[in-house]
């Protein structure tokens, strides 16, 4: 699918930052670059003004299967086809878009962003020349004036079919799990040291009836999920 035939669908563009390739929405020129900055194990918490540290995991399964995109350990051989995933963060309402984003190799996530509404988007492709197809992958907020806030795991399940179809799209069916946020806490400062304060609970909105990426409302029906803590739309 070309992502460049209307104002409604995605197109790429490169992003230097500190990692390579960067994806944005194209409902009009790309205004600026998400800055992604990791919280990287051993390093103390520092708070940063204007950006709150959230933290969480991504995992993806396949047939049942856990396999990692980003350290490669597939533990049945049916999941070592087709595994590559790809994932950006994209600031609602700004088309602005972050470079990849590289959670570490079993798939935790820790990273200072600005608050605001993001989409992560996805791909079961790098974007070359242009094109590639993308998801929206999941919903986040991320709350202002807090240091930290926990997203919890999303889980990404697809399930293969004759002809090698996928149920659900690309990137499968999406949930989200979440642990007690004194043990999420523990977890996260097990590896950092203390948080100066206690992180505030902010997590991932998935499921299958998201707005699509190249929806003209996407930035509108987002923050509507969001502000409703995520709630289906009504019938």
């Amino acid at each position: 699918m070309s992502i460049t035939r209307n104002r409604d669908v995605i197109r790429v563009v490169l992003c230097r930052a500190r990692h390579a390739i960067a994806l944005a929405l194209a409902l009009t020129a790309v205004s600026a670059c998400v800055s992604v900055g990791y919280q990287r194990p051993g390093r103390p918490i520092a708070p940063r003004p204007g950006e709150t540290l959230v933290f969480g995991r991504l995992r993806f399964f396949r047939d049942g299967s856990e396999f990692f995109p980003w350290n490669v350990k597939p533990v049945w051989p049916s999941v070592e086809p087709n595994i590559e995933r790809h994932v950006w963060l994209l600031r609602l309402g700004e088309r602005a878009v972050s470079a990849e984003v590289h959670p570490d190799p079993d798939g935790s996530l820790a990273i200072w962003l600005a608050g605001g509404d993001y989409a992560l988007l996805g791909s079961t492709q790098l974007p070359e020349a242009g094109t590639a197809p993308f998801e929206v992958v999941a919903l986040l907020r991320v709350p202002a004036q807090s240091v930290a806030a926990y997203a919890g795991d999303l889980i990404l399940k697809t399930e293969s079919h004759e002809g090698g179809h996928f149920a659900h799209g690309e990137f499968g069916v999406t949930s989200v799990a979440v642990l007690p946020i004194d043990a999420a806490r523990a977890t996260l400062e097990r590896s950092n040291g203390p948080l100066p304060e206690p992180p505030v609970p902010s997590p991932w909105c998935a499921g299958g009836d998201l707005p699509g990426f190249n929806d003209p409302r996407l930035a509108t029906r987002a923050k509507e999920r969001l502000d409703t803590g995520c709630a289906p739309p009504a019938n």
